[in-house]
């Protein structure tokens, strides 16, 4: 099995708490007011803690279609949220899966960096190819902004 790890940080005028909280506690009742359209369909299993699993299907027209998501930890305190990627298309067929490592840390000036660690698991020797990484980064830096502009905005 191979490994990739890749790292994504987004500054923000939003406090670390604020972003967390969007982000990480309340993201299924605001993806649908910040961003209408991104999720097609939302199955959550569980009660939003670890072991909480959302089978997510894409709107039509996506080149990613289903993905399914399991909740590995949430720390409220340090501010840092482990889910990983177990099934779905978004795997591409030579994906295991995938980890992702997210902390809000605060900035000085009462806004923050969220850093978000993906490490890929991949079938023997595959490599996720730089496109789709950077497709990957695209569509999570929209969908962070449409989250931030609306915190920002209620």
């Amino acid at each position: 099995m191979g490994v990739q790890n890749h790292v994504l940080e987004i500054t923000s005028d939003v406090s670390a708490d604020k972003i967390f909280k969007g982000l990480c506690l309340e993201i299924d009742s605001i993806i649908p007011k910040a961003a209408p359209g991104a999720y097609k369909n939302v199955e959550i299993k569980g009660d939003g803690g670890a072991g909480t699993t959302k089978h997510i299907t894409l709107p039509d027209g996506s080149p990613i279609t289903t993905m399914t998501l399991r909740v590995d930890a949430i720390n409220k305190d340090t501010l840092t949220f482990d889910y990983s990627v177990v099934d779905g298309d978004i795997l591409l067929g030579f994906v295991e899966s995938i980890e992702n490592h997210l902390v809000v840390v605060p900035t000085p000036d009462g806004g923050s960096i969220t850093k978000t660690t993906a490490v890929f698991h991949t079938k023997g020797d595959a490599v996720v190819p730089e496109e789709n990484i950077k497709y990957a980064n695209e569509q999570n830096t929209a969908l962070f902004k449409a989250i931030e502009a609306y915190l920002i905005a209620n």
